[in-house]
């Protein structure tokens, strides 16, 4: 598992390779410096916090100058219907929702048909509805022999990005294991069944501790070594190991869909493949959660649940 000094070693290190890194303001800022160096002779397209459209335009109208800008065979027309601004389209800059000006600036990197995209917290202001809309061009853009850094997201949402996913930790920069390594092998438990038994998880919140019936739990995360179960839209901190939970929760329905990762399968709504490396697993909560399912063990969950 690599690791790294500063986000400048993680960027050579990882040069020409998709990296999603999880970090502070101040790495953001010094990887948005060091894409513009490194890859300078590159078509870039960049898409930070600060950029917010011009107030006086419409989505349209600010596109448009875009594709002239970019004189590309990408037209501003094909980038709003493919980003679903179809009906924002005379809508002015100054009154779009966060989710229209992210979409809308993701229609102006399109235009630019880039070979390196750099985005900050790219999913930070879509909803679960048109976030494949996103994922989904991110992925063309691997696909097509790209390369994509996206920098101060969530690790959870960094792991659903297509390429590897970093973390930041006391001023060193840490990959996330993903599962993919085929290192399982008789070490994995076997299912147990209908065997009966009783199990509760135990959290804490606070001083308590609680006591969720696994039916509660929606999904176990492990963050920055630190392990949380997610109930109703809340994370609970656990003191159990992923493996010990994994032992404990696969009789009642959950699966390892990751290293990071035990979902409940009963919560799963809809199983989603973005690129040949790239899928996720969205929830039937209220936040469309979704969490990443490693390419490794897609094939495992298919044949298990008869899923074709």
């Amino acid at each position: 598992m690599a690791d790294y000094n500063s986000i400048e070693e993680l960027l050579e290190g990882e040069r020409e390779r998709s990296v999603h890194v999880e970090c502070g303001r101040d790495a953001v800022d010094r990887a948005v410096r060091f894409v513009h160096r490194a890859y300078a002779s590159r078509r870039c397209a960049f898409y930070v916090e600060a950029d917010k459209g011009f107030d006086r335009d419409t989505v349209r109208s600010y596109l448009r100058f875009f594709a002239r800008v970019a004189g590309g065979s990408v037209a501003a027309e094909e980038a709003i219907a493919h980003f679903g601004l179809k009906g924002a389209a005379r809508t002015p800059v100054k009154k779009l929702s966060p989710e229209q000006r992210a979409l809308m600036n993701f229609a102006r990197m399109s235009l630019f048909e880039p070979e390196v995209v750099f985005c900050e917290r790219p999913l930070g202001d879509i909803t679960p509805d048109v976030r494949g809309l996103v994922q989904a061009w991110l992925g063309q853009v691997v696909e097509s022999g790209g390369v994509v850094i996206t920098a101060g997201e969530p690790l959870r949402e960094a792991l659903l990005m297509p390429g590897a996913a970093f973390y930041e930790e006391d001023g060193r920069f840490f990959e996330a294991q993903t599962g993919d390594d085929g290192d399982d092998g008789d070490d994995a438990p076997e299912y147990a069944g209908d065997e009966v038994r009783v199990f509760k998880v135990p959290a804490k919140s606070g001083d308590a501790t609680l006591l969720f019936d696994p039916r509660e739990v929606d999904f176990v995360e492990s963050v920055n070594r630190a392990n949380f179960v997610s109930v109703r839209g809340e994370l609970y901190p656990v003191q159990m190991t992923l493996d010990e939970l994994e032992a404990e929760l696969e009789r009642y329905g959950f699966f390892r869909c990751h290293r990071s990762y035990i979902v409940n399968v009963q919560k799963v709504a809809k199983v989603e493949r973005f690129t040949r490396n790239s899928f996720n697993l969205t929830l039937a909560d209220a936040a469309q959660t979704q969490i990443p399912l490693a390419k490794g063990r897609a094939d495992e969950m298919r044949d298990r649940y008869g899923w074709r």
